[in-house]
Protein backbone atom coordinates (compact mmCIF):
# COMPACT_ATOMS: atom_id res chain seq x y z
CA UNK A 1 0.00 0.00 0.00
CA UNK A 2 2.75 2.69 0.88
CA UNK A 3 4.47 2.06 -2.47
CA UNK A 4 0.83 2.78 -4.36
CA UNK A 5 0.77 6.17 -2.66
CA UNK A 6 4.67 6.73 -3.00
CA UNK A 7 4.04 5.83 -6.93
CA UNK A 8 1.18 8.02 -7.37
CA UNK A 9 2.97 11.10 -5.34
CA UNK A 10 5.86 10.43 -7.66
CA UNK A 11 3.48 10.10 -10.79
CA UNK A 12 1.49 13.41 -10.05
CA UNK A 13 4.92 15.38 -9.41
CA UNK A 14 5.99 14.12 -12.87
CA UNK A 15 3.10 14.70 -14.59
CA UNK A 16 3.11 18.47 -13.52
CA UNK A 17 6.88 18.83 -14.09
CA UNK A 18 6.31 17.71 -17.62
CA UNK A 19 3.40 19.78 -18.23
CA UNK A 20 5.12 23.27 -16.88
CA UNK A 21 8.27 21.41 -19.19
CA UNK A 22 6.14 21.80 -21.94
CA UNK A 23 4.93 25.37 -21.57
CA UNK A 24 8.29 27.00 -20.49
CA UNK A 25 9.65 25.39 -24.01
CA UNK A 26 6.74 26.49 -25.96
CA UNK A 27 7.06 30.03 -24.38
CA UNK A 28 10.84 29.84 -25.17
CA UNK A 29 10.18 28.76 -28.39
CA UNK A 30 7.55 31.54 -29.14
CA UNK A 31 9.83 34.42 -27.89
CA UNK A 32 13.14 32.84 -29.30
CA UNK A 33 12.13 30.50 -32.43
CA UNK A 34 14.44 28.28 -31.75
CA UNK A 35 14.00 24.30 -31.52
CA UNK A 36 14.37 23.26 -28.26
CA UNK A 37 14.98 19.30 -27.73
CA UNK A 38 12.00 17.26 -26.31
CA UNK A 39 14.37 15.38 -24.36
CA UNK A 40 15.00 18.60 -22.15
CA UNK A 41 11.19 19.30 -21.46
CA UNK A 42 11.58 16.74 -18.17
CA UNK A 43 14.70 18.37 -16.43
CA UNK A 44 13.02 21.65 -17.17
CA UNK A 45 9.96 20.82 -15.81
CA UNK A 46 11.33 19.10 -12.43
CA UNK A 47 13.84 22.27 -12.15
CA UNK A 48 10.77 24.68 -12.18
CA UNK A 49 8.75 22.36 -9.20
CA UNK A 50 12.52 22.41 -7.06
CA UNK A 51 12.41 25.90 -7.70
CA UNK A 52 8.91 26.61 -6.22
CA UNK A 53 9.66 24.52 -3.53
CA UNK A 54 12.69 25.90 -2.26
CA UNK A 55 11.04 29.62 -2.56
CA UNK A 56 8.12 28.36 -0.82
CA UNK A 57 10.56 26.90 1.70
CA UNK A 58 12.83 30.57 2.42
CA UNK A 59 9.57 32.53 2.62
CA UNK A 60 8.04 29.64 5.36
CA UNK A 61 11.57 30.05 6.98
CA UNK A 62 11.65 34.10 7.23
CA UNK A 63 8.43 33.53 8.33
CA UNK A 64 9.33 31.38 11.36
CA UNK A 65 12.29 33.57 12.17
CA UNK A 66 9.14 36.76 12.72
CA UNK A 67 7.02 34.45 14.28
CA UNK A 68 10.23 33.67 16.87
CA UNK A 69 11.19 36.92 17.23
CA UNK A 70 7.65 38.05 18.52
CA UNK A 71 7.69 35.07 21.00
CA UNK A 72 10.84 36.65 22.70
CA UNK A 73 9.35 40.18 22.60
CA UNK A 74 6.36 38.78 24.60
CA UNK A 75 8.45 36.89 26.85
CA UNK A 76 10.48 39.75 27.84
CA UNK A 77 7.32 42.05 27.57
CA UNK A 78 5.74 39.96 30.04
CA UNK A 79 8.81 39.44 32.53
CA UNK A 80 8.99 42.96 32.63
CA UNK A 81 5.89 43.64 33.60
CA UNK A 82 6.13 40.80 36.72
CA UNK A 83 9.53 42.66 37.66
CA UNK A 84 7.56 46.27 37.35
CA UNK A 85 4.79 45.33 39.03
Amino acid sequence: MPEDILTTVMAFIYTIGHWLGEKIVELIQSISGIAIPVTIVDAIGLLVILTIFLAIAEVAKKAIWVIVAVGWVLIVLRIAILIIG
